[in-house]
């Protein structure tokens, strides 16, 4: 089979796009049933080495909720809810520690296989310990989950000029003031590692084509939206189900200082890369 063509014109194009890009630290979160593609995992490795290699600054935040899963089934654990939320007890922590770690290098391996240097990095974000506030005014605890608080080190500088000497690659745990391990939503975890860095951009691969007028039609997608009008689309119940807490968690890196946040379907091939090439893609961007 022969390889596509591509002109000297498009290619020298491309480039200046990704030129312009240069500096501008980025934060991508994988997760979902995207990362169950082995293909479409692959194709988003490749866009961070090409983004890296161009001069953008990026770091990758994973989950692996379908893993996890996976991995207490074998230890014969069942998952736990306490207010609709996973509880994390010590032999649930421990398995959460263990897989995400183990997700973590091999994705930096992988990005280093593509002549990218990586390291992955659990021990990058710091949290504190969540308790609810219960209906009889009693705390909810949830075991061992916290709330990113504060990034305990960075490739970028923040202070001053924004640079990586490799890809950071950082799973959805912490550690809290004691040393401890805490179990975070990779979503959360990646808005606040987003605003931290006052990215430009934090990226949410999902598994859903972006923000849908009507979630039976892919047509429907709506390609950009400000706080306001997506806030206004959950009220009326345009964005419900499982897209709410993306789109707010779009809210949560605006508001700790990402300058846009954007929701793509991470099972489509180099849609990650396909941001930074073109003015319109496959997407949802929202923005303050």
């Amino acid at each position: 089979m022969s390889e596509a063509r591509v002109s000297a014109e498009a290619f020298a194009a491309a480039v200046d796009r990704l030129r312009a890009h240069r500096d501008k630290p980025a934060v991508v979160k994988l997760g979902g049933s995207a990362m169950e593609d082995p293909t479409a995992t692959d194709a988003c490795l490749k866009s961070v080495a090409i983004l890296f290699q161009f001069g953008i600054p990026l770091v990758l935040v994973h989950g692996g909720g379908k893993p996890i899963d996976r991995a207490m089934a074998e230890a014969g654990l069942t998952p736990k809810k306490v207010a609709g939320r996973r509880y994390t007890d010590d032999a649930t922590l421990a398995i959460v520690v263990r897989v995400l770690t183990e997700i973590g290098k091999r994705l930096a391996d992988r990005i280093q296989t593509l002549g990218c240097p990586a390291c992955a990095t659990p021990d990058a974000l710091c949290a504190e310990r969540i308790v609810l506030p219960g209906s009889d005014g009693q705390p909810i605890d949830l075991g061992h989950v916290g709330r990113v608080t504060d990034l305990a080190e960075s490739p970028v500088d923040r202070e001053i000029a924004p640079f990586c000497d490799y890809v950071q690659v950082i799973p959805s745990i912490a550690r809290d003031v004691r040393g401890g391990w805490l179990n975070v939503n990779a979503d959360t975890a990646a808005s606040a590692v987003a605003g931290a860095l006052k990215a430009d951009k934090a990226i949410f691969l999902t598994d859903t084509p972006g923000v849908l007028r009507d979630r039976a039609d892919p047509k429907s997608l709506i390609p950009k939206l400000t706080e306001r009008e997506a806030r206004a689309l959950i009220t009326s119940g345009v964005i419900d189900g499982g897209m709410v807490p993306k789109v707010e968690a779009c809210f949560e890196a605006l508001e700790a200082g990402a300058i846009s946040a954007l929701i793509l379907d991470g099972r489509e091939k180099y849609s990650l890369l396909d941001v930074f090439l073109h003015d319109t893609f496959t997407g949802t961007e929202i923005t303050r």
